[in-house]
C-alpha cells in the first residue's frame, strides 16, 4: 500500500515539475545537436591532427542523434497539442509556432499552453464531491424541473444545477461588502466570532499589513482550540515566505498549498490555478468575491491607488456550498477526507429569503458552469445588461450574445480598467472593444484606480459575483467560484454601485477608437494573439 501511494506521488511530482524539465530537456538537444553539427564543420575544416579533434570527432559523430531525438520530440510534442485542445483556432497556432519555432515554441507550449496532465489529475476532483450536495441537487433538479417557470431565470437556474451540482438556495441573507475597507472589518468580526471551525481558501495572501492581521486572528483561534483550516495558492501567494507559513503551522493552524511547483516567481502564468477566495465560519458564515488578502485591497498600493472591488458576506443554507468546494479542495490538497458532524450544521434561519447558486468552475468539470450561467444569464435579459470585469476577453459565445443583446435594443453596458495590471490581458481587453462598440455596447474606462470586481447585473432582478472574470482563462482553465443571485434588493443595490463607478469613468466611442495610433494597435493584435494561446 505504501508503495502504491509512493509512486502516486512520484507520478503527481514528475506531472508538476513536467513544465520546467521538458523545455530543459528540449533545450539541451537543440543545443546538443547546434554543437555536433559545428564540431563537424571544424572537424571538416582542420584536415589535420590535434588535440581537440577528439572531442570534435565524439560531438559529430553523436549529432546525428541528437536530431533524430530532436525530432521524436518534436514529433511528440504535436501529438500532445493535436489532442490536447478543443479550440481548433488554438490548436493551430500553437501547431504552426511548433513547425516555426520548435524548440522556441515547445519551450512556450509547456509553459503556458494547457496541460494534458494536470487537467487529467483535477478530474479527478469531480468524483468526489459530496454525496450530500449531489443527492440535494439531483432532488432539487427533479423537483424544479416539474414546476412551471416561475423562478427567474428559470433556464440559468436548471442550467447551473446540471453543469455544477449548485443547489438553489433559499434561506439566505447576503451582504454587499463594497471596496477593502468594508470587506475586511467584516471578514475579521466574523473570524473573531468564530466558535467551532475556520476554513480559508485564497488565491493570494501577502505577507504584510493585513495579511498579518488576518494571520495573527487564525493563530489566535487555533490556540483557544478551533480547527482552523488554510489553503493558499501557490502561485497566487508565490511570495507569502516561509516564516508566514510556519508561523501558522506552529500556532496549530493546518496549511496546504494547491498544486505546488518550483520557482512560482518565474511561472506566474502558468495554467490551473486556484483563483478562489473563500471563507467558511462554523459552517454557517461565508464569504466570498473578488477581493485577496493584501493591503493593495485598501488601497495602499501606489502603483494602483484606490482598489475598487467587490464581495459577499453570506449566512443561511449557501454556506453549506462554500464549504462542499473547500472540502473537495481541501481532500485533494491535504489528502484529507474529513467528515466532522459540525461541518454541514442545520439552518434555522435566517428569516430573509434570498435566492443563491454557488456555483463552482474549474478544470475538474467538462463545461464551464460560470460562462454557462453567464450566457443563459445574458440570454435572459430583457432590458439591461450591466457588466464590471477587469479583464474584457470574454470569447466567441459570450461576445456573441452581448451583441446580439444590444442589437434586440437592450442597454447593455461594461465597465473595464482604465489602468493595467496585467499588460498582455490589458491589450487583449482592449483588443475587443471596437467589436463591441460596434454592436451598440456600451463600454467605459474606469479613472479612479483600478477596478477589480467581477459583476454582472440582469434587469435589476438577477446578478453574479464572485472570483470569475470575463475572460478565457476564467472560464476555462483556473479554479472560480461565483454566486448567482436572483433577488431584487442585492441587484438594485449593485446597480447603485455601478452607476456610481460610471461618475468615475470615461464612455468609449467608434471615432476614438477609428483615430487610436498604429503602436496602440499593434499592442492590442499582440495581446489577443497571446492571450488565444494561453
Amino acid at each position: 500500500m505504501r508503495l502504491k501511494e509512493a509512486l502516486k506521488a512520484l507520478k503527481e511530482r514528475i506531472f508538476e515539475e513536467s513544465s520546467i524539465l521538458l523545455p530543459l530537456l528540449a533545450v539541451a538537444l537543440f543545443a546538443l545537436y547546434i554543437v555536433s553539427a559545428y564540431c563537424g564543420l571544424r572537424l571538416g575544416e582542420s584536415g589535420q591532427a590535434g588535440s581537440t579533434d577528439g572531442i570534435f570527432a565524439f560531438f559529430s559523430a553523436i549529432g546525428p542523434y541528437a536530431g533524430l531525438f530532436l525530432t521524436l520530440y518534436a514529433v511528440f510534442a504535436a501529438v500532445v497539442i493535436f489532442f490536447e485542445n478543443k479550440n481548433p483556432d488554438r490548436t493551430i497556432a500553437w501547431m504552426l509556432i511548433l513547425l516555426f519555432l520548435p524548440v522556441v515554441g515547445f519551450v512556450l507550449y509547456f509553459l503556458f499552453g494547457p496541460n494534458l496532465n494536470k487537467r487529467a489529475a483535477f478530474r479527478e476532483l469531480k468524483h468526489k464531491k459530496s454525496a450530500i450536495m449531489e443527492r440535494w441537487a439531483e432532488d432539487e433538479l427533479r423537483a424544479l424541473e416539474s414546476m412551471a417557470a416561475s423562478v427567474f431565470p428559470w433556464k440559468t437556474v436548471i442550467s447551473l444545477l446540471k453543469t455544477s451540482m449548485a443547489p438553489l438556495t433559499f434561506r439566505n441573507a447576503l451582504e454587499v461588502l463594497t471596496n477593502g475597507d468594508a470587506t475586511f472589518s467584516a471578514i475579521k468580526n466574523s473570524l473573531s466570532e468564530a466558535e467551532r471551525f475556520i476554513h480559508m481558501e485564497y488565491f493570494s495572501i501577502a505577507n504584510d499589513g493585513i495579511g498579518n492581521e488576518i494571520r495573527g486572528i487564525l493563530e489566535r483561534k487555533a490556540k483557544e482550540g478551533l480547527r482552523v483550516r488554510l489553503i493558499y495558492d501557490s502561485v497566487g501567494s508565490w511570495n507569502i515566505g516561509k516564516d508566514y507559513i510556519e508561523s501558522l503551522k506552529s500556532a496549530g493552524v493546518e496549511v496546504y498549498p494547491f498544486a505546488p511547483i518550483s520557482l512560482p516567481m518565474l511561472r506566474r502564468k502558468l495554467n490551473h490555478r486556484n483563483h478562489r477566495k473563500i471563507i467558511v465560519i462554523d459552517g454557517k458564515v461565508g464569504f466570498m468575491g473578488g477581493l485577496n488578502i493584501g493591503d493593495k485591497y485598501l488601497s495602499r498600493d501606489r502603483r494602483f491607488g484606490f482598489w475598487r472591488d467587490t464581495h459577499l458576506k453570506i449566512e443561511g443554507e449557501a454556506v453549506h456550498k462554500l464549504q462542499d468546494v473547500f472540502l473537495s479542495d481541501w481532500r485533494f490538497c491535504s489528502g484529507q477526507d474529513l467528515d466532522e458532524p459540525d461541518l454541514f450544521p442545520q439552518m434555522g434561519g435566517p428569516s430573509l429569503w434570498t435566492p443563491v447558486q454557488i456555483v463552482n468552475s474549474g478544470p475538474d468539470l467538462d463545461l464551464s458552469p460560470v460562462m454557462v450561467g453567464y450566457f443563459s444569464l445574458i440570454a435572459s435579459a430583457t432590458e439591461r445588461i450591466w457588466i464590471t470585469t477587469p479583464y474584457l476577453v470574454p470569447g466567441e459565445s459570450i461576445k456573441t450574445a452581448l451583441k446580439v443583446a444590444s442589437l434586440s435594443g437592450l442597454d447593455v453596458r461594461i465597465i473595464v480598467p482604465g489602468l493595467a495590471d496585467h499588460i498582455f490581458v490589458f491589450w487583449a481587453s482592449q483588443a475587443n472593444i471596437d467589436d463591441l462598440l460596434a454592436a451598440g455596447v456600451r463600454i467605459f474606462s474606469y479613472n479612479n484606480g483600478f477596478i477589480h470586481s467581477k459583476v454582472v447585473i440582469v434587469d435589476g432582478k438577477a446578478a453574479s459575483v464572485g472570483t470569475t472574470n470575463l475572460d478565457l482563462r476564467s472560464f476555462e482553465i483556473n479554479f472560480e467560484i461565483q454566486a448567482f443571485i436572483y433577488n431584487k434588493e442585492v441587484a438594485s443595490r449593485l446597480e447603485q454601485d455601478f452607476m456610481d463607478d460610471l461618475t468615475q469613468c470615461r464612455e468609449f466611442t467608434l471615432e476614438e477608437r477609428a483615430r487610436k495610433p498604429f503602436v496602440q494597435k499593434t499592442k492590442e493584435a499582440v495581446g489577443r494573439l497571446w492571450t488565444a494561446q494561453v
